[in-house]
């Protein structure tokens, strides 16, 4: 999947955290091996966190998502909408897809990963972007274009069963992944939520178990094309 300094990973994520949770171990092992890649997160903003109860600022998530990728060696971010967090389904659909069509066609990805489209309506209006912009292209073949999971999907209304699955490897790089979330410091749940650093650890020695290694990150395939 992953060669050394082959590919081009573009890897978009609605929320800043949203990168580790899915792709930690996959953004970590890409950049060990001297590929490109390219974080986009698609929202950020003030907002007042449910399971706080505290505000957090736009620039705290941005200071956050910069720390928590320079663990995972990757330097490449943008940041599309600074005020929009958990409001995507107030912008017009087609300027999210022209701004991502613009990505896209500016770094020229050999492999794409997207959000699985959870609950959360940020997560679902960005998959159903990201599908339109992932549209076939004569002029940009893209060979790997995946959907990426994360533990809150163990709560969803819809299932990947008609996919190929895709399994990576992170058995060398988990604590590298947990040491990143770590950085998402105002994203921080107690033990036993579905999302703290345990349970995302315990989550990556399930899937690892499915497929006989340590730990891994599943990967549901939408499209791929072997060169």
């Amino acid at each position: 999947m992953i060669t050394t300094g082959k590919e081009r990973l573009l890897i978009i994520a609605p929320h800043a955290d949203d990168e580790v949770l899915g792709c930690g171990g996959l953004i970590e092992k890409a950049c060990r091996y001297e590929n490109e890649v390219k974080v986009v997160v698609v929202a950020v903003g003030d907002i007042i966190h449910p399971h706080s109860g505290e505000l957090v600022n736009a620039e705290t998530r941005i200071q956050e998502l910069r720390e928590a990728l320079a663990i995972l060696g990757c330097t490449n971010f943008e940041i599309i909408y600074k005020n929009k967090d958990s409001l995507l389904d107030t912008i017009p659909r087609n300027d999210i897809i022209t701004r991502l069509d613009t990505i896209i066609e500016q770094f020229e990805p050999t492999m794409v990963f997207i959000p699985l489209p959870s609950y959360h309506q940020d997560h679902i209006v960005l998959y159903e972007a990201c599908f339109a912009s992932l549209r076939p292209r004569p002029s940009h073949l893209i060979k790997l274009i995946a959907v990426y999971e994360y533990p809150l999907i163990s709560w969803q209304f819809q299932k990947f069963w008609n996919t190929g699955e895709l399994y990576l490897d992170i058995s060398e790089t988990i604590d590298k992944k947990i040491e990143a979330f770590l950085k998402h410091k105002s994203q921080r749940r107690p033990t036993k939520h579905l999302i703290s650093p345990e349970s995302v650890k315990k989550w990556a020695e399930m899937r690892g178990l499915e497929i006989g290694i340590e730990y891994a990150e599943k990967y549901y395939i939408l499209r791929s094309h072997i060169l």
